[in-house]
């Protein structure tokens, strides 16, 4: 399954990004990235990665999400990510990303970490 991406935003400042399907290498990865980048161009400073629809994830899908937090981190802004029990939220552990973004179960949650 392709990788949707739907944008919108939850409070003045926050942009929330919902993730569904598959996060891989290609060209999947990369619209995350132009997004990112497109998003801080345009001001944004908290974004969420909702990933509770992504599928499958692999090294290139994790490697985006910290290039994510690297470039909202050199505007001084922040990153969250959903992520409910299941296998992204296990990569999410395993790779030890939750040392760089926050990682909320619900939206609600990964809001409240930025």
């Amino acid at each position: 399954m392709l990788l949707e991406i739907v944008e919108r935003l939850v409070e003045p400042d926050i942009t929330v990004v919902e993730l569904s399907g598959n996060l891989s290498l290609g060209h999947e990865s990369q619209r995350i990235e132009s997004l990112i980048e497109d998003l801080v161009m345009r001001g944004s400073r908290r974004i969420v990665l909702d990933m509770s629809g992504v599928d499958h994830i692999d090294s290139a899908g994790m490697g985006m999400v910290a290039l994510a937090a690297g470039k909202l981190r050199e505007v001084g802004g922040k990153l969250a990510v959903v992520a409910p029990a299941g296998r992204v939220l296990q990569l999410l552990n395993q790779t030890q990303m939750t040392t760089i973004v926050k990682v909320g179960s619900t939206i609600a949650d990964a809001v409240a970490a930025v």
